[in-house]
């Protein structure tokens, strides 16, 4: 192997008779102490039969240049097959590459720093195995740690290659994780392999799961190793389902923290409605009495020129509530307090149409099940023992909830470290968390304008921002990184990209990572599992093939022989009554029995049976052998008989 054409201290090219190279393998190019670590990013085959038009479609691979070489080192292209490979540098160089210099394939003690953490055993989370490390000879501590799954046969088989970690030690100097993939490209599975990890070390971990698929009940093959990780996993999470066990305690609510909930609420949140739901609270407020304050302030408001009158005839010192209501004190008494309301909020400048909007957008959140008596202590709780609290829940009131939870453990979070730095009161302790969840370009999308609805992309940002300092740490999962807002993209230090097809993603993952031309223009055919890690922890982009996960989705079962499986079983209750029913009538039944025996059948097991329920299942025993059928010749139709 020897290098030819015009070098860079980034790239060259490599060619050789001997073997086609492979991409993402490791060769080391002589002259320079030590030699230079290069990465293969791409592989060519160059034949004498193929007119010149067929190198058309790789401009540059061959140029006078890289010609010139080739024949200096006794290549002869118009003649003989030979091989050539586009690599790259692992670590940039000062000077260019040597033309003509010798290329070998490297070892694994020369990759071993650049690929693997020198913590790996204590911090690293195991994603995979390097793409292009297959042939390396490994130390026996690095052998047979990753399994690989095989869907079609449903077993699992070890991975070959050096295994690939991403070291958590790292993240406080560069934070944060984005997941891209399309539909199909294994991205779910990826992000459940970075769970797993997350849970094998007990760290505090918030996900929102709005796909309900972040089950970890059930292992991937009900084999050793995979029974017992599973165990394992299933005690380090806790399942949160909104309006059951997670929800919005509005008596810890701030005022702040309750316009952003009534902003999130709907769109069309304006500056009047932001004034009057502020107004409005009082602290140690309950849902029932802001709720009855601003139904209170709404009727007033729609009846003013008589709330004046009586306030002019309380002025008087009159009472106008018993004018009004002599013989009932129950709605003297409710008077009373709107008229005290109404007096109270009368010159704070809130409209009738404001105050009506806010009160949608609060009954908005209370008909959702968002509001109620547990707030997120309990979550708060579970991320103290290190557990991954898993939140579920419909996309939009996700949403919502998300808005409120971030802001109050991110608060708690910064509280407690700026206490601790500047030496004011201290506040409880709250741990460092991730933050995990799958379609965040519906979190915290691109801004698209003036009417745009996304209520948690500011507490997205901020955590994007200034989460290092205070480490709290964002997973962002998506099929559509374009949508992303900017400012989040910009911030994810380590991204993780799996097959991806639409130009607009594929031109944010070129502008936002350090994958080449090459690179890039394999993502739409990469196969599924595989990716490209590009991330500032290990200062390049990695190639993986991304682990199986020790638990499956709940999702993973194919619809359709779910379909088949039930066909299959539809009407098997219906056998022993059937059986019952036939030896009755003498050990055979015809069609004009079909009625009495579907009543019998619906009496019972106390449900209801169609006559093509019973037909079916009545075909599917005679092909089974329990019953024999024929053609009644008295009668007509059929006949079934007991085998």
């Amino acid at each position: 192997m020897r290098l030819v054409g015009v070098t860079s201290q980034v790239e060259g090219k490599v060619a050789t008779r001997e073997r086609p190279f492979r991409v993402n393998e490791y060769l080391v190019v002589e002259g320079n102490p030590g030699g230079v670590l290069v990465e293969v990013v791409g592989t060519y085959a160059i034949n004498p039969l193929l007119p010149e038009a067929a190198h058309a479609a790789h401009p540059g691979l061959i140029d006078e240049a890289t010609l010139g070489t080739l024949q200096a080192l006794g290549y002869d292209p118009a003649h003989e097959t030979f091989y050539l490979a586009e690599v790259r540098v692992v670590e940039e160089l000062t000077h260019p590459l040597e033309v003509g210099a010798r290329v070998r394939p490297a070892t694994f003690e020369e990759v071993r720093p650049h690929l693997l953490p020198e913590d790996w055993q204590e911090a690293g989370a195991l994603l995979g195995v390097v793409r292009g490390t297959e042939e390396f000879d490994l130390p026996e501590e690095l052998k047979n740690l990753v399994f690989r799954y095989l869907p079609g046969e449903e077993r699992v088989e070890y991975m070959q290659g050096v295994p690939f970690f991403l070291p958590w030690s790292k993240f406080s100097q560069y934070p944060h994780v984005g997941i891209f993939g399309g539909s199909g490209s294994g991205k779910s599975f990826a992000l459940r392999v970075l769970l797993e990890e997350l849970m094998r070390q007990e760290i505090p971990t918030l996900v929102f799961d709005p796909h309900f698929e972040l089950s970890f009940e059930e292992p991937l093959v009900f084999d050793e190793p995979f029974l017992s990780r599973q165990r394992e996993l299933a005690d380090k999470a806790s399942l949160f389902l909104l309006g059951h066990n997670a929800d919005v305690r509005f008596e810890d609510l701030e005022r702040g923290e309750l316009v952003i909930l009534l902003k999130a609420a709907m769109e069309g949140w304006t500056e009047q409605m932001d004034h009057a739901a502020s107004v409005l609270w009082r602290p140690g407020d309950s849902l029932e009495s802001y709720r009855n304050r601003l139904s209170c302030l709404i009727e007033a408001l729609t009846y003013s020129r008589r709330f004046e009158q009586d306030l002019k005839k309380q002025e008087e010192g009159k009472d106008p509530a018993e004018e009004r209501f002599p013989d009932d004190p129950l709605r003297q008494a409710e008077y009373r307090e709107k008229l005290k309301v109404y007096q109270e909020f009368r010159d704070a400048g809130i409209s009738e149409s404001t105050a009506q909007a806010v009160q949608r957008r609060l009954n908005f959140l209370c008909y959702a099940g968002l509001f109620g008596s547990r707030g997120t202590t309990d979550i708060e709780e579970a991320l103290k023992q290190g557990k991954v609290c898993i939140v579920r829940g419909e996309t939009r009131k996700l949403i919502i909830f998300a808005t409120y939870a971030l802001r109050r453990l991110f608060r708690q979070r910064r509280d407690y470290r700026d206490g601790k730095q500047y030496g004011t009161k201290a506040s409880p302790y709250f741990p460092p968390f991730f933050v995990v969840t799958d379609e965040a370009h519906v979190l915290a999308p691109k801004s698209t304008g003036d009417k745009d609805f996304a209520p948690a992309r500011s507490i997205i940002r901020e955590i994007a921002q200034e989460g290092r300092k205070y480490g709290v740490f964002l997973v962002l999962a998506t099929q559509r990184p374009s949508l992303l807002d900017d400012t989040v993209n910009a911030q994810l230090n380590t991204k993780i990209i799996l097959r991806t097809v639409r130009a607009q993603d594929l031109d944010v993952i070129s502008r936002e990572t350090d994958l080449g031309p090459g690179e890039i223009n394999r993502l739409p055919y990469l196969s599924s599992g595989n990716a490209f890690v590009s991330s500032a922890i290990v200062r390049r982009t990695v190639p993986i093939t991304v682990r199986a996960s020790w638990t499956r989705s709940p999702h993973a079962e194919d619809p359709l022989a779910e379909w088949r499986e039930y066909r299959q079983r539809q009407g098997e209750d219906l056998w022993p009554v059937v059986r019952e029913f036939i030896e009755k009538r003498g050990g055979y039944i015809r069609e004009l029995d079909l009625t009495q025996c579907l009543q019998e059948c619906e009496r019972r097991l106390r449900r209801r049976v169609n006559e093509a329920e019973l037909r079916q299942a009545l075909r599917r025993w005679s092909e089974a052998g329990k019953l024999k059928v024929t053609t009644s010749l008295a009668f007509g139709g059929y006949r079934w008989a007991l085998a």
